[in-house]
């Protein structure tokens, strides 16, 4: 079923922001069906560096080029805003005001407006300077929670609090969106990086809230663990799961720890990592899954790429006078 006929139907949004988490965004208000204007400088979206991945978040919406420094670019800026139902943007505190077009403004072309900013740290931060993803991870303590900065330099490689602070926006825009066809009554909202990130770890953030240290269950689980098998990696995935973790050593024909309760495992990790790494060393990747069938948590590693090309919404659209190749909206709907 084809989504841009379905929910968002008739929600104008107009996208004032660049990169990841605002045009992420306001990807999926489109993918739900809403009308998107994407609204550029005149130098285009910085991403367009990419082409495939600009394709990949903007690809059915509407783009424009404006010069909001210009009092011409405004006035057309402004004209979108009285038809629209929703604005998103990606400023650093302070820009939208000095460009003419903030909150405050636009609220009173067009009331019942819902205004939705991403920043890195919020409106109100003292923090104000420009970060990217790597810089927001490292500040609120997710790199040191998932090892990184002990065990490597490198950054994650997975841009974690913009895809967070994108998803939070659209959440948020859907619920002020609701409240307006109720009330008839705009919203200003204000959504950053940081605290999206922070939101999204709460088996972490959690113990930490409360003084108690690190949850440990993940990493210094030997059962929750990448392996090196032959010619493959495999992870296995197992908490305080007596059944699954018995069930894995004995098939594994490491029963001496298959009865090994959970505390234990923890304490004595590196003892059975090493035991289950050299049984898994000599098993290739076909030999693993005839073993372990569909009754144990694991996974081989599989390339990206391969993986894309399995992925069910995978789909080819025309995009300024070529075929790309991005994602829809990855629910099913069925309705009655």
């Amino acid at each position: 079923m084809i989504l841009e006929t379905l929910m968002l139907g008739g929600m104008a949004v107009i996208e004032l922001a660049y990169y990841y988490p605002g045009p992420f965004c306001c990807k999926i208000l489109s993918d739900l069906g809403a009308r998107v204007v994407k609204i550029e400088p005149p130098s285009g979206d910085p991403m367009r560096y990419r082409p495939e991945i600009f394709a990949g978040i903007n690809a059915g919406k509407e783009l424009l080029r404006i010069d909001l420094k210009t009092e011409e670019g405004r006035d057309e800026f402004y004209r979108l805003v009285e038809g629209a139902d929703v604005v998103v943007e990606g400023f650093r505190p302070g820009v939208a005001k000095k460009l003419g077009v903030d909150y405050e403004t636009l609220s009173k072309i067009n009331e019942g407006l819902i205004y939705c900013s991403i920043t890195g740290f919020g409106q109100n931060s003292e923090i104000t300077r420009p970060v990217h993803d790597i810089n927001v991870l490292a500040m609120a303590g997710i790199c040191e929670v998932s090892g990184l900065a002990e065990n490597t330099p490198k950054d994650p490689n997975v841009q974690f609090s913009d895809y967070t602070s994108s998803v939070m926006a659209a959440i948020s825009i859907l619920s002020a969106y609701i409240r307006k066809m109720r009330t008839g009554r705009g919203a200003y909202i204000d959504v950053n990086m940081y605290d999206s990130a922070l939101f999204s770890v709460p088996l972490h953030a959690f113990r930490a809230a409360n003084g108690k240290p690190h949850l440990r269950d993940f990493y210094d689980n030997p059962g929750y663990r990448i392996y090196r098998a032959k010619g493959c990696h495999v992870s296995i995935g197992i908490l305080d799961e007596p059944v699954f973790w018995e069930r894995f050593c004995r098939r594994l024909g490491l029963d001496e720890f298959a009865e090994v309760g959970f505390e234990e495992r923890l304490a004595r990790a590196d003892e059975i990592e090493k035991r289950v790494a050299e049984r898994l060393s000599d098993m290739n990747k076909r030999e693993i899954e005839d073993l372990f069938g569909e009754d144990i948590p694991y996974g081989i590693i599989e390339p990206l790429e391969r993986s894309v090309s399995d992925f069910d919404f995978l789909r080819e659209v025309e995009f300024e006078n070529t075929k790309v190749k991005t994602f829809s909206f990855p629910v099913r709907f069925h309705l009655r």
